[in-house]
């Protein structure tokens, strides 16, 4: 079994970040960890300006199925939100990703995310099921609340105490397409993206509302994993992550304190993550990333990013 894989990406990221070049540290680790031939397709989705950059900037990664599409062809809704914050564009790329996707599961991909060590798809799909990584709900009770408001369920549905975690996430085709399809019989003016989209304009009158506003601090994860309790859905595509039998974790968080991060300690088979995010709210230069890195994963380009 393959798997696909989506990077919603803009060539300057949020907080002024570099995501060409975070792109690049992603994608040299992918092609020194992931197992041959494990992608069936990687779609990497920008800006419609800038197609032809991006295109030209990662026609270097040959052996990745890379594939660049402008935000339109995925959600031709955005044109009509040109004030709609990168970070939303890229949560709702992930759920409309689905669309394109031709396999059962997809990798959900940030620019700032590095793989550790080797991985197969055995890995990620276990006896039919994608990996799924925990993390208390009451971390970011809001985004749980908000996100049952909008799929007009509960946030305390399933196990109350346990949600997804962030991205790097495998996400499931059908149980996106689920979701689009729970959000867009809501309306039938508006698309799903719309629906949500209408939201976050402060001029509409209707978002003075007090449903409305309650709904803001929705996220593509807490509306991926309540949607598939809503619908009785996780346990036929998704299993626990971080276990005794499956200790394997799709993250870990060991750039948390990147100063004093040393990544030997990540960089080793015995590291449960496949992946760590060294977050592009360090604001740190892609430079000094790789220049901490490169021993660990290609100690004969130290150059990569020149």
């Amino acid at each position: 079994m393959s798997i696909s894989a989506v990077l919603p990406l803009k060539a300057t990221g949020s907080y002024g970040a570099d995501d060409l070049n975070r792109a690049h540290i992603l994608f040299k680790s992918l092609t020194i960890f992931a197992e041959p031939n494990l992608f069936s397709e990687f779609y990497v989705v920008v800006p419609d300006d800038e197609v032809i950059l991006v295109k030209e900037t990662f026609s270097r990664w040959n052996t990745l199925p890379i594939i660049v599409i402008p935000e339109s062809q995925l959600l031709p809704e955005l044109k009509n939100y040109p004030k709609m914050r990168g970070w939303r564009k890229q949560q709702l790329i992930k759920i409309a990703a689905s669309k394109l996707i031709s396999s059962d599961f997809y990798l959900t991909f940030d620019a700032d995310i590095v793989a550790l060590r080797k991985f197969s798809e055995k890995d990620l799909i276990v006896s039919g099921k994608a990996i799924l990584q925990y993390e208390p709900r009451n971390r970011h009770p809001k985004w749980w609340k908000a996100s049952a408001r909008l799929l007009k369920t509960s946030h305390k549905i399933g196990d109350k105490t346990r949600g997804m975690s962030v991205t790097p996430a495998i996400l499931a085709t059908k149980i996106c397409q689920k979701l689009m399809t729970d959000i867009q019989s809501q309306s039938k003016k508006y698309t799903w993206a719309e629906i949500i989209c209408n939201l976050h304009i402060p001029s509409n009158p209707r978002n003075w509302w007090i449903g409305n506003y309650l709904k803001l601090k929705w996220t593509e994860y807490s509306l991926y994993y309540l949607c598939s309790q809503k619908h009785d859905l996780f346990d036929r595509y998704h299993i626990e992550a971080g276990t005794d039998s499956l200790p394997q974790l799709l993250f870990v968080n060991d750039t948390l304190d990147y100063d004093n991060w040393d990544p030997a300690n990540s960089f080793i088979d015995t590291n449960p993550g496949l992946f760590c995010i060294i977050g592009s709210k360090t604001a740190t230069n892609p430079k000094n990333v790789w220049e901490k890195i490169y021993p660990f994963l290609s100690p004969d380009d130290p150059h990569l990013l020149q």
